[in-house]
């Protein structure tokens, strides 16, 4: 692997600010760039970028998708070839998915009753598609999301773009969605067989939603579905520091990022191919087709 590559995808390592999607469109660009440098890979200069995209960010679904894509393109006739198909059909979904799931949940709030949403943490493709739907909403409740303060870029940007904004502490967002409430609307790393990985936090949220009658709208292109054929899903957590520093002795200070949120009959997906239940959720699992070679690099 060369320099370029390794400090692109060594900066997205380290980001811990940005949403599944963006990371992944920096990852593939990187790769179309690399590609671009070297027309002929090996195949083992595509298997050691595959072992580091596999560990880049463990948690988001859709580094994992192109790790499994790199890992095929190596056992294909033309590794080349097929590397160059799979990055520009990835790169088109990141592009384009946003905008499908932006439309449709624009029409979905029109045509409906609720004209006030609840969501948490930072997602690009939420971000997007309420930007849109900006026109159909009387407000857009969000929290903090300590300790990272996601909330807070995404609050901003929502405000930039004229939506009306009430933000809160985390605490307050919870105690919020206790009562009949308006939608639950968040995003996603990953989607998994049995539930969905996002923040820590939103599976006592959307526990607490559900409850309470409201429904919970999770907004994700298919390029972060992922079987889960791990049987170790790895989910990152932040330095210590981030949430006290310092701490006393005989203190633990804990710092998870990622949890996961069970499948409830309650919850439905929206995509750019339109909304799906669990079960059909499930049912694009089964098609995804993954690299025999992937469970080795992983390690």
């Amino acid at each position: 692997m060369d320099r370029l590559l390794r400090r692109e995808l060594d900066a997205i390592a380290r980001d811990r600010r940005s949403g599944a999607a963006e990371l992944a469109l920096r990852a593939v660009t990187a790769l179309q760039s690399w590609l671009r440098r070297h027309p002929q890979p090996s195949k083992q200069e595509l298997l050691d970028i595959t072992r580091v995209l596999l560990r880049v960010q463990p948690s988001m679904a859709p580094l994992l998708r192109l790790a499994n894509e790199v890992a095929l393109a190596a056992d294909s006739r033309s590794p080349a070839r097929y590397l160059a198909v799979s990055a520009a059909s990835c790169r088109n979904l990141l592009l384009n998915g946003p905008r499908r799931i932006a439309r449709l949940l624009g029409r979905a709030l029109r045509l409906g009753r609720h004209k006030q949403v609840v969501t948490y943490s930072y997602s690009s493709t939420v971000l997007a598609a309420l930007v849109r739907a900006r026109f159909f909403l009387e407000r857009v409740y969000c929290s903090e999301s300590r300790p990272g303060y996601e909330g807070r870029a995404l609050a901003d940007r929502l405000a930039r773009a004229g939506v009306q904004v009430w933000f809160e502490t985390d605490a307050a967002l919870f105690s919020r969605v206790s009562a009949p409430s308006e939608p639950l609307v968040l995003g996603a790393d990953a989607i998994l067989r049995t539930g969905f990985v996002n923040k820590v936090g939103t599976s006592a949220l959307v526990q607490l939603g559900l409850r309470a009658g409201a429904p919970v709208w999770v907004l994700s292109d298919t390029l972060k579905f992922w079987p889960r054929w791990f049987s170790r899903f790895a989910f990152m957590g932040g330095p210590p520091r981030q949430v006290w520093k310092p701490a006393r002795k005989r203190i633990l200070v804990l710092n998870p990022y990622f949890g996961v949120t069970s499948f409830h009959p309650g919850i439905r997906f929206l995509t750019e191919r339109g909304w799906m239940t669990p079960t059909q959720v499930r049912g694009e699992l089964n098609r995804i087709r993954i690299s025999p070679r992937l469970k080795a690099l992983a390690g």
